[in-house]
């Protein structure tokens, strides 16, 4: 009788990235050109720009995004410090920008995908960074269909555990880039971050651009 296969501690699979992203790091760094400064709302590639290169973010928030011709505009995710992105197209299908003053590496994509087919891995955390981000879109597509009170809360949430944050957690993005993200007018937000103030499930907090998770069962 053959043996079920427990699944992967979650611990160890984490640690097995943290030791893949250094490796990784030390093995890029004769692809690596940078890190170059950005100051906020900065262009770093635009939309259908040959992807020539992946992108690393060593400091700062970066957020990639989509404009319409009707002036809209649908921030697609946020990057933070940390986070590699852009691997998986041949051209840029939205545009790059600094959505906070921050340092951003540019890695040969060629070279890249070059090295992930010689070395384990560097492919294993590429396939790691890709399955997160397909996790945290479909994780949106599905906070999508919730009404404004639900997708703010789920929003900031997220953004804490990304941070690492537990309860008082920093937004250093604009309002505005947030209501872009969640489908919501600006003013939209401002009005739940107040209704989710008064039922008690955020605080505002002294620390500028930051608020405190305190109960979510209130929102």
């Amino acid at each position: 009788m053959s043996k079920v296969r427990k699944p992967p501690d979650v611990a160890a699979t984490h640690e097995l990235v943290r030791i893949d992203e250094r490796a990784l790091k030390q093995a890029l760094a004769a692809l690596q050109h940078g890190p170059i400064r950005f100051r906020r709302n900065d262009v770093i590639a635009c939309e259908g720009d040959a992807a020539d290169y992946v992108f690393l973010v060593a400091s700062g928030v970066v957020r990639s995004c989509k404009t319409f011709d009707n002036g809209g505009r649908n921030v697609v995710a946020f990057y933070l410090s940390g986070d590699l992105f852009g691997f998986g197209d041949q051209k840029c299908a939205l545009s790059i920008e600094a959505c906070t003053d921050a340092m951003v590496l540019f890695i040969k994509r060629a070279g890249l995908m070059s090295l992930a087919a010689q070395e384990n891995h560097v492919a294993r955390f590429l396939l790691a960074t890709a399955t997160n981000e397909l996790r945290r879109a479909q994780d949106h597509a599905i906070l999508m269909s919730q009404n404004a009170k639900r997708r703010v809360i789920g929003f900031l949430t997220d953004w804490s555990m990304r941070l690492g944050e537990t309860r008082q957690i920093s937004l250093p993005m604009p309002y505005q880039d947030i209501a872009d993200h969640l489908g919501l007018t600006i003013e939209t937000v401002s009005r739940t971050l107040t209704k989710l103030e008064r039922s008690g499930a955020i605080a505002r907090s002294s620390r500028p651009r930051s608020l405190i998770l305190r109960n979510r069962t209130n929102a």
